[in-house]
């Protein structure tokens, strides 16, 4: 039974570590990589690799195109942003996955805090505009292969949409508490990282 939680323990830091790494370096180094392979003719409304509401995920197109200045600005921007999310995450996950005495629990929380009160100000300011510079990034760029980066770019929208609500609380009180859930939630974090890097690893 101990083998088997710790092995459920290791596993859990193990995707917390994810969070962290995968949100710090395969989005900037894709987004980059994969906007140098774009090509550099196409129409926005032309064909995509598939058919239906999804526009085909796994189909490489043959004309998409991806401004790299821009997708690198939006990748770097949306790390810098969301780097205190991402290390509360995983700091979370140590917390409780990992068996640590009393002292180590209270120095990671104290650290948590910290990190929150000194980078959570700059979550709050670039995330907007990170979502700006996306709109913009997506404008300037051609994506026939998969609609996958349309989707992040909606699932980036509504974290910030709901992130206005909790700062400057525009809703009823009773709805705060399920709309704070909602943006906190670690899973739809997960989610929108993994369709901005899987769309745009599916660029041709």
């Amino acid at each position: 039974m101990k083998g088997k939680n710790s092995k459920s323990r290791l596993m859990m830091l193990f995707m917390c570590f994810l969070v962290l790494t995968a949100f710090l370096s395969a989005i900037p180094a894709s987004m980059a990589d994969d906007h140098k392979r774009g090509r550099n003719h196409s129409d926005k409304h032309g064909d995509r690799g598939g058919d239906g509401i999804l526009g085909g995920f796994s189909g490489r197109g043959e004309h998409d195109k991806g401004n790299e200045t821009t997708g690198q600005i939006v990748a770097w921007s949306l790390a810098a942003a969301n780097l205190s999310v991402a290390l509360s995450i995983l700091l979370k996950g140590v917390r409780k996955f990992v068996p640590l005495r009393p002292k180590a629990q209270r120095r990671l929380s104290k650290f948590n805090n910290t990190q929150k009160s000194y980078l959570m100000r700059f979550h709050y300011v670039l995330n907007p505009v990170t979502l700006l510079l996306a709109i913009l990034h997506w404008t300037l760029s051609r994506c026939n292969s998969t609609a996958l980066p349309e989707w992040g770019l909606l699932t980036m929208g509504g974290f910030v949409a709901l992130g206005v609500v909790l700062k400057f609380k525009l809703c009823p009180k009773e709805l705060l508490k399920n709309v704070h859930k909602v943006h906190t939630q670690p899973v739809l974090f997960l989610i929108l990282i993994s369709m901005l890097v899987i769309g745009h690893l599916s660029m041709d």
